[in-house]
């Protein structure tokens, strides 16, 4: 079976062309000549002129029909029935089918100045187009499609505006919350009606990010925070979204160079250096930074030679004080001798711990002398205490036996200890 309309072949039981839409009138062919012109002239507006015509018609050529036959004895009949009625059946096909394409080429026209007007946002006027169709063809699925897919592009346009709505009152909750639903909803969608809303989506989320971002800048301290920011900010498009990338770049400036600041008048050079490099990466031309760069590497570079000079000095004094601790550790502070009428010399000494570190088990060895320098008398003697910190006292005590003279003189000529 082939429809009318364009030819192509269709399945035994269709009812409309599966490619131009024409509906399929295949009964009269399958029934008798007689029956088929009654089944198509019924299928017309009875109110129609051609209808009129066709039924007139038929009946008179029935009449024709009964008057030949028995005129002629039934030997008309047998050719003439057949060639009318094939002639009837013919012209009324036509006839109706010319009918049924008129109407499934209004159907048409109406249902593309609907998708038309669906295209363009019109969506009142697109399903008013669609509505007259269906009185046309209440049972076309096309359609009812149709109306069906223009109701929803309506709904997802009508929850856009709300939610630029919420967006223009600062209500950023209640706009996300509609987004996020037209986008669940969008995300399958393939027709070309939803282009329009998918655009708007797309231009609303992007405005929701803008704004959220602006609102978080207050609160955001770290660079770490603000580069997240800032990623964000750097995938959307419009000069909002310009002057929002500026601000976040500028924060990220000012909280660098504060940190570096801070850490710079703590001598930290490194921490210092870090907060600058870290600000750099996402604004590596700004001259504030670069400038404050270079004067942490000046400044570091300085106290890098002071601290180097530091050290070989501090070297210098340990190992002066590492001599002294080895070799002066014991400082005599008074020394005096007391003679008896026997030639007992009582000797009573004050020693001082002059090392760095402190000493323990100090031993002296002096020797006297009388007034012209010669040796009358040598001793050994413990100090006490046996421990003594850096500058503490201590003393020590000695006898020398068979001296007669006055003016005699004690000298510690040695001392050995040992050091904490």
């Amino acid at each position: 079976m082939h429809c009318h309309q364009c030819g192509k072949l269709q399945p035994e039981d269709a009812v409309y062309c599966n490619k131009c839409g024409k509906q399929l009138l295949i009964e009269a062919v399958e029934q008798s000549p007689i029956a088929a012109i009654d089944a198509v002239i019924d299928t017309i507006d009875n109110e129609s002129a051609v209808g009129a015509e066709l039924s007139h018609s038929h009946i008179h050529i029935q009449q024709d029909v009964v008057v030949t036959r028995q005129r002629n004895g039934g030997s008309w009949w047998m050719w003439l029935t057949p060639v009318a009625l094939t002639v009837i059946a013919a012209a009324a096909v036509t006839v109706y089918y010319g009918y049924e394409s008129r109407l499934n080429d209004k159907v048409i026209i109406l249902q593309q100045q609907a998708r038309e007007d669906a295209l363009a946002g019109k969506y009142d006027q697109a399903l008013a187009s669609l509505e007259e169709a269906a009185l046309f063809r209440p049972d076309f699925a096309p359609v009812q499609a149709d109306k069906g897919i223009i109701k929803l592009a309506a709904g997802y346009e009508g929850l856009l505006e709300s939610a630029k709505g919420h967006l223009a009152d600062g209500k950023l909750i209640d706009a996300e919350r509609l987004l996020i639903q037209v986008k669940e909803d969008l995300k399958d969608t393939v027709e070309p009606i939803f282009g329009k809303s998918k655009e708007l989506l797309d231009t609303l989320s992007s405005e929701l990010a803008l704004q959220k971002l602006t609102q978080e800048l207050d609160t955001s301290t770290t660079i770490n925070e603000l580069a997240a920011k800032l990623n964000v900010a750097s995938g959307l498009e419009g000069d909002e979204a310009t002057a929002v990338r500026e601000q976040i770049k500028a924060k990220i400036v000012d909280i660098g160079y504060e940190e570096a600041e801070s850490h710079l008048k703590k001598k930290k050079y490194n921490d210092a250096m870090d907060a600058v490099d870290k600000a750099l990466l996402y604004v590596s031309d700004d001259e504030r930074l670069l400038g404050l760069k270079s004067k942490i590497s000046g400044a570091k570079a300085e106290y890098e030679q002071a601290e180097q000079q530091r050290i070989e000095h501090a070297m210098q004094k340990a190992a002066e004080e590492d001599l002294k601790n080895q070799t002066a550790a014991v400082e005599v502070v008074r020394i005096e001798g007391t003679l008896d009428e026997f030639g007992v010399l009582n000797i009573h000494g004050e020693l001082k711990n002059a090392a760095t570190r402190p000493i323990y088990t100090v031993v002296v060895e002096y020797t006297v002398y009388d007034a012209q320098q010669n040796k009358i008398g040598t001793g050994t003697a413990e100090a006490t205490p046996d421990y003594i910190e850096p500058g503490e006292a201590m003393s020590f005590s000695g006898t020398v036996y068979g001296v007669y003279v006055e003016n005699t003189t004690v000298v510690v000529d040695h001392a050995t200890w040992y050091l904490d």
